[in-house]
Parts: structure tokens; sequence; C-alpha cells
């Protein structure tokens, strides 16, 4: 009887509106994908989707408005309402962007194409956002759900066919782009233009014309020969595509502007790695992927006052005021802007953090596996690599030593047995050789997650051949300048015992190979003095001087390396019978990288096979944190989000996990992030200490 009334009622309110006003005449309006949640395997075959349009139509206009995106209403006949189209109307009205109990125009029940002619009074068919199907006068003015029929892309495949491209007005021009199941796609979208070699980056405000934004650009010029020099383009992903008229505020949404690692010298806006459509579709927030200019191309420094290197962050600063222009043309907030970065992309936004170039630009920062690197003179760069450059060149004889270096071929010129890729301390980009987190005049105070993978230089470090612990340390001592008799000494960095692990000491079971028991340790010093130490004393300072409103800190324990960046062959979990690709349950090396296809929900996407039950809902659990973060400056998802969304699974571990507390000076904690996370104490105290990396260390 309810339901009766309820669709009874819809009819009068109908019936009044189309009395009172003309029939609006067919326009696109704002468009929307709506998918399900369940997109980390990109498992679009039990999966209900729909492009929602906004605006208002009568039902004539409404199939045409379908039409012109290649698609029909959508029907029940296609798919279930309750495969992923519940929970995706359900989050539209939490978020405060459908009304409760609006209706949407659909087909006919038991159709799957058009209404033919709907005429003077007659009923036709419409969904409520809770699954009702209510008659409504086929003149009434509605949203519409249209089918979603573009396919899911991935690593190899993408259809950029006429069929599911769109046009998007982005200030004087127009983008070509396309969607696939999860999201609408924009890349190779120009920020800059080639600045001349040397020089430094500004926004490309000027766009005209139409321009297409189908494939990916070509990467960052990087060694051997791969790119371009004119590289600097950025990827956006978003679910929503605004109308012409200003977007609500309401309707905006997070913007996560990733920036990407590969120590300055390799590294691509466009690896499939940090494909932003899984964050994007599972987080409700617009992904943007911005390059910039790499190796000595991005870096050298002269000693003229003028060509002052750091042209890498020039390069980021307009890519970020490319953002605050024209984001909103994609659904997004330019006062919600994230940026985030793993390993050399966590230095940058490191950076950006301490440029006071950067200041309004960003509102929140990630920093994934950021590793100790001062920031240098601009006479130390000079001695360090400038001046082998110059003499490898030929260029220190040359009258004009600018004009040489820039005339050198590109390619030969990172190819060098010397590079430049360091940042320097030049005065206007980066005052200090570290963050200064004692003064706010200088700094971009904003909240900030960062935090490491727990065996980071697994990947990176020599396995070396030996069985004595001390021959191990004395070999690693020189890397982190501290003396090996002092390392021995200490006690800090101990051998796993014969079952396999002590404490924080053992990674895996090893008790079977000496040589690993070895690593195991030398892996741990190296770990600790470049990336552990650094990244905790740099939450500690941020909270305990009061620079950063607020910090949250993690390690992963459960990753997912790339198996073509597993280079000593330890940072993938053992096979077993009933784990043919690994028991991430067991022990294992949680190494450098290992969290990026977790972060950014691709690992499937790239082609990595799941490796138990748990790797996809932990993977749902990350980006769920990700996302919370680029939406509430807080890593805690809020329930009712969570709710709303149906993302039930995440919601049992966040119940059974805790709170994620926010650092405390007074006794700082970390999120363990892993099946089943924990919260627990900053690891490493004595060993930090023993590295001359103690938590006081910026203060």
């Amino acid at each position: 009887m309810s339901v009766l009334v309820s669709c009874l009622a819809l009819l009068r309110l109908a019936a009044y509106a189309i009395a009172s006003q003309t029939p609006s005449p067919a326009k696109l309006g704002d468009v929307s994908i709506l998918a399900a949640d369940d997109l980390i395997t990109n498992d679009t075959a039990t999966t209900s989707a729909a492009l929602l349009l906004r605006s208002s139509y009568d039902l004539n206009s409404a199939q045409g408005a379908c039409d012109a995106l290649g698609e029909s209403l959508w029907s029940p006949g296609r798919a279930a309402f309750d495969e992923g189209l519940n929970s995706s109307l359900s989050y539209e009205v939490y978020a405060g962007r459908v009304a409760a109990g609006q209706t949407f125009w659909v087909a006919q029940a038991g159709q799957k194409g058009h209404w033919r002619n709907p005429h003077h009074g007659q009923q036709c068919q419409s969904l409520r956002t809770n699954g009702q199907y209510c008659p409504v006068d086929c003149r009434a003015d509605l949203p519409v759900l249209c089918t979603q029929t573009a396919p899911a892309s991935n690593i190899t495949y993408a259809d950029t066919a006429a069929t599911y491209q769109v046009a998007q007005k982005v200030g004087s021009q127009t983008l070509i782009g396309f969607r696939d199941f999860l999201t609408f796609r924009f890349l190779s979208v120009r920020f800059a233009k080639e600045p001349e070699r040397f020089t430094y980056s500004s926004v490309f405000d000027t766009a005209v014309g139409t321009n297409s934004a189908l494939t990916f650009a070509p990467e960052c010029l990087q060694s051997p020969n791969n790119g371009s020099t004119d590289c600097l383009f950025l990827n956006v992903w978003t679910t929503s595509l605004p109308g012409a008229a200003a977007p609500a505020k309401k309707a905006l949404k997070p913007v996560m502007v990733y920036i990407y690692g590969g120590g300055f010298a390799t590294g691509s806006a466009s690896n499939p790695t940090n494909d932003g459509g899984n964050l994007t579709a599972r987080g409700d927030v617009v992904v943007v992927d911005i390059a910039y200019r790499l190796s000595t191309l991005g870096f050298l420094a002269l000693g003229d006052g003028v060509h002052n290197g750091n042209y890498w962050l020039s390069d980021c600063i307009a890519g970020l005021q490319w953002v605050q222009k024209y984001v909103e043309a994609f659904g997004g907030d330019p006062k919600q802007v994230t940026i985030f970065g793993e390993s050399a992309g966590a230095e940058t936004v490191q950076a950006l953090l301490a440029s006071s170039e950067a200041k309004g630009l960003f509102h929140g920062a990630i920093m994934q596996s950021n590793y100790r690197q001062p920031y240098i003179p601009i006479s130390v760069s000079v001695t360090q690599s400038t001046n082998a450059i110059l003499n490898l060149t030929g260029c220190n004889t040359a009258s004009n030593q600018l004009a040489c270096l820039q005339a050198y071929n590109a390619s030969a010129l990172i190819d060098l047995k010397t590079i430049s890729n360091a940042p320097v301390i030049d005065g206007k980009y980066l005052k200090s050789s570290y963050i200064n987190l004692n003064s706010t005049s200088t700094l971009n105070s904003v909240p900030l997650l960062l935090g490491v993978n727990r065996d980071e230089e697994g990947v990176q470090g020599t396995v070396y051949p030996t069985t004595d612990l001390n021959t191990g340390i004395i070999d690693v001592a020189p890397s982190v300048g501290i003396s090996a008799q002092t390392l021995i000494s200490s006690g800090a960095f101990p051998l796993g015992d014969g079952n396999g692990c002590n404490g924080e000491t053992c990674s895996f079971n090893t008790a079977t190979n000496e040589t690993l028991r070895v690593f195991n340790t030398t892996t741990r010093i190296l770990t600790d003095a470049s990336f552990h130490c650094s990244n905790q004393y740099t939450a500690y300072a941020g909270v305990k001087t009061g620079a950063l409103p607020n910090v949250w800190y993690y390690e992963f324990n459960r990753t997912y390396q790339d198996p073509g960046y597993n280079m000593n062959g330890i940072c993938l979990p053992p096979v077993t019978a009933s784990h043919p690709y690994g028991d991430p349950e067991l022990e294992y090396f949680k190494c450098h990288a290992g969290d990026l296809s977790i972060t950014f929900g691709n690992w499937a996407r790239v082609s990595f096979p799941a490796r138990d039950e748990f790797d996809k809902p932990y993977t749902q659990l990350v980006v769920d944190y990700w996302t919370a973060f680029a939406r509430n400056l807080n890593p805690n998802p809020d329930v009712g989000y969570l709710k709303a969304r149906g993302y039930w699974s995440t919601l049992g571990q966040i119940q059974g996990s805790g709170l994620w507390e926010k650092v405390d000076a007074k006794e700082p904690r970390m999120m363990e992030l892993q099946w089943n996370s924990v919260m627990m104490p900053f690891p490493d105290a004595e060993q930090c200490s023993v590295l001359g990396q103690g938590l006081d260390v910026l203060l």
C-alpha cells in the first residue's frame, strides 16, 4: 500500500509540473558514471552500471540524450538493481547529489530499448533511488539513467572508439576523452609548453580549439632513449563531468594529484601501476597524474645564478596551477586537493611542502616511502655533477657553456656516466637542506599522511655472499655513514635466531639460509638509515612543533611486489601447495614499491594474480583509507560513507582495528597495515638512535 501511495503522489506532482511548464529541450547536461563498488578486479560480468544524466528531461528527450551517448535507457532486463546500482544511488543520496526518493527515467520492465512515441496522458516507467518502479506521466521532467556498456580497460586494452568518446569544455579548449566501465579518462592533457632546456616551467592556460585526450603522451625523456623532451602533460580520471553551468560545491569531488617516483631519473605519469581508474571509482575522487622532467634535464644547476636547478619542481608547480584553474571542468574541487607520491614522488611532495612557491596549491599531502635525501647547496651540486657533465660533453671549454649544453643531444646528455638528479637549495623553490618544521614562514602547513614499507631496501640492497654478520655489517656501514664498530657494538642489529625470527630483526624464516639471515640484518640497517628513521622524525617534528596540523603514520606489513622489480627474489611471499602465487600471510620482505599496486587498487589491472582471499578486500581497505584522507584530511573513513556505499568489508576491518590515531608527540604510534591492521608504537627507536637519526633530529 505504501509503495502505491508514494507512486500516486509522484503522478500528481508530475501532472502539476506538466501543467505549469513547457517541456525542456533535449540537452546533455551533467553526466556521471555509476558503477558497482566491487572494482578492484574490474569484474564487470556480475555488476550493474549506469550513466546518470542529472539534468531533467521529458521521456522523448531522455531517450535522445541516451542515444547521443551511444546508449539506451537503463533497463532492469540488462542487470538487477541490487547488483551495484542500489549502492551507487544510495551513495549519491548520502553525498547530497541526489534527493532521497528521486525518480529517474528508465526503460519499461522487460524492455531493452526505446519507449515508442509516448502520448498525452500515457504512463511511463521511472525508478526511485530505493529500487521501486513507479508509473509517471511520459511528459514529466526527470533525470535519466542510461545504460553503461563501455568495456573495462586494462594494461593492454582500451576502447577509444567514437561510441565511447566524450567532449568536455575545459577553459577555452574542448578535450576529447573517453569512458571505460569505471571512469571518464582524459589522457595527455598539456599543462605546460616545453620549456627551453634548463629553464623553468609556467602553466599553459591559453589552449584553444578541440584537442584529443585519447592516448598517453610520451614520458619525459629518460635513459635509455625513452620518451620526449616535450612531456609536460597530465592525465585525468573522473566519474562525473559537469555541464556548461558551474557545478555546485556539493557536486565537486576531492582531487588527488599523483607524482611518480623513480629516483628522479625514471618514471612516468602513464605507468599502468598508477592508473587512476580504480582509485577514482572506488574512492569517489578525481585523480590527476602529472609529469616532470627527469635526470640532468630536470636538475642540472649551473653556477651562473640564473640556471639554478630544481626545474622538476617548477614542472610540478605548473601542473598544480593547472589543476587549480581547470579541475572543476572534471568535477574536482580545487579547494580540496591532496598531493601524493611514492619514493622520489614522496620526496617531491616533501619539497612542495617546503616550498613557498607552492603556497595554496594543495590542502593535504601523502608521502609513501620517502627516502632521506637532504637538499644540497648549488655549489656542491656543481662540484659533484655539473663540472663532470661539462667535461664529458666538452662544454667546459665552450665560450658559452649554457648554449653548448642546450645544443647537446638530449638522449646522450642523460646517458652520460654522470647525471644530475638531486634537489638543490636555490633560494627560491627550496631554501634549506630539509623541510623546516620549526617555522611556518615557508612551510605549507597541511595535514600529512606518511609511512614506509617494512623492508624497503630488500629489493635494492646487495645480498652479500657471507654467513658472518660482522662481515655483512662492515660491508654496509659506509652506506649509512656510521662506523661498523658502532653498529656491531651497539647490539641494535642482531642476527635472527635459528628459528627464523627475533623480534623486529627477522623479516621471514631464514633458518635454512645463513646468507639471507645476514642480509635480513643488513637490509634492516639500510632501511632504517634511508627510510624508517627519517620518516619517523619528520612525523614527530611536525607534531611536536605544531608546524603540521595533523599527522598520521603507517607501515605496510602486507605488500604486492611487481615481479619485474624483485631483483633479489625475496619480495614476494613463499609459494605453498595451497597458495601457488605465494602466501602473503607468511613472512617475506615487504620491499620498496610493494605498496603501489595496492594504493591504486591495480594489482589485478596489471595482471597480477590474487594470492589469497584477502588480497582484494585488503586492497579495498587501503584505497578506502587513502581516499578518506583526500575527502576528510583524515584517513579514518566515515561509517555513514561506508554503509552508503556498501563497503562492508572495510567497515568490519576498521571496527576491528579501531581508530587510526594521529601521531602524538608524547607517545608516537602508527597503523601497521595488514589484513587485520593494528595500532602500535613507532618501531626502531633504538636503531635510529644508533644511526644518529633519533626523533629529535629536526628540533
